[in-house]
């Protein structure tokens, strides 16, 4: 008897501590999934603080979730306005947080609202305060929920319905495409810094780039980024196993080709590069472009490659760190083609 009690005893230890190992692994697999909800820039709301803007805050709804945004109307002008809608790049970083590129203060709020044209601001699932999460999402998904964001606007009484356009960074270039080639009643996008490669040749490049800048060339270059692409397989791989946090994102768009979505577009396209990009090499993106087209995009699609800039459009080296990417000049000439372009064609 003594020993089936001491035989019994052990297995409820035994039952005990795998009870407490799955659930620490479960709460860490929690958060792990979880996008990083942290402080937003807290001068954000001041530089949207201004008595020539009327900023409305408010919800998106798409596929039963709701999505943070923040609407900037120019005071005064037309009745019904032209607007266009932000799509930000990969990551944790909300709309807020993009202050410190400065790409949407910049480049969206200043080039738009000066041409009384409001402004859309919308936070991908999990950021800010929208609901779900991003890491659960796809390229097809978020492009969704952008068209929600077109959607919610052309139903607003200061809104031109028929005048909405769409802006993305990074990312978000893809998806302005991808949005744009799906609903043609989608004024106009405009791709900054957006990669018309793959997903995985995107990755490929931006790997080349990193490893150049630590000294590699050669058979050793290749060798890395070789082995850096091994193991971008074997994250994705895992991720279609369990799909969770950013390799369960990873094995949802790894394979993604803009090219379809480039062929099907009928409404006007910018696509803006920068030749200093270390994420989205210019050269290798018109490449690809050309390659789609056979040399011939559509009269529909232009693009332009703005010199001396990297993938915030600063005047920094691939090569600088963080903080000097950050720190750099801002390109003007990028304010100059957007506004030639818009102008030319009739926005």
């Amino acid at each position: 008897m003594t020993g089936n009690k001491t035989g019994r005893a052990k297995k409820t230890v035994l039952a005990v501590i795998v009870a407490a190992l799955v659930t620490v692994l479960v709460v860490l697999a929690y958060r792990f999934d979880q996008p990083t909800r942290g402080p937003t820039d807290a001068q954000w709301e001041a530089s949207v603080a201004h008595p020539g803007i009327q900023r409305e805050h408010f919800f998106v709804r798409s596929d039963g979730v709701d999505l943070e945004a923040d609407l900037l109307v120019p005071v005064g002008g037309r009745d019904k306005k032209p607007a266009v809608v932000w799509s930000g790049g990969s990551g944790d970083s909300p709309y807020q947080n993009y202050r410190r590129t400065r790409i949407i203060e910049t480049y969206v709020q200043d080039t738009f609202l000066p041409r009384d044209m409001a402004v859309l601001l919308v936070n991908k699932r999990g950021l800010g305060q929208s609901e779900g999460n991003w890491k659960h999402n796809d390229f097809q998904g978020r492009a969704d929920d952008l068209y929600a964001a077109v959607r919610a606007l052309r139903r607003h009484a200061a809104i031109d319905p028929d005048n909405i356009g769409l802006i993305g960074h990074s990312q978000g270039g893809w998806i302005v495409t991808l949005t744009a080639s799906q609903h043609q009643d989608v004024a106009f996008f405009i791709s900054l810094a957006g990669p018309t490669t793959t997903v995985w040749e995107q990755i490929e490049d931006t790997s080349e780039s990193q490893r150049r800048c630590e000294g590699l060339a050669g058979i050793d270059l290749a060798k890395k980024v070789a082995k850096d692409m091994k193991w971008t397989w074997i994250g994705a791989s895992l991720g279609r196993v369990l799909p969770l946090g950013e390799p369960g994102f990873d094995a949802r768009i790894i394979d993604y080709d803009p090219r379809q979505a480039l062929l099907a577009v009928r409404r006007p396209g910018l696509l803006v590069f920068a030749d200093r990009d270390a994420l989205v090499p210019a050269d290798q993106n018109l490449a690809r472009l050309a390659e789609i087209f056979g040399g011939k995009p559509p009269d529909v699609l232009d693009s332009v490659v703005i010199p001396n800039v990297n993938h915030v459009f600063r005047a920094a080296s691939e090569c600088t760190d963080s903080e000097e990417w950050l720190s750099a000049p801002l390109s003007k000439d990028l304010s100059t083609v957007l506004q030639a372009w818009l102008t030319a064609r009739g926005f």
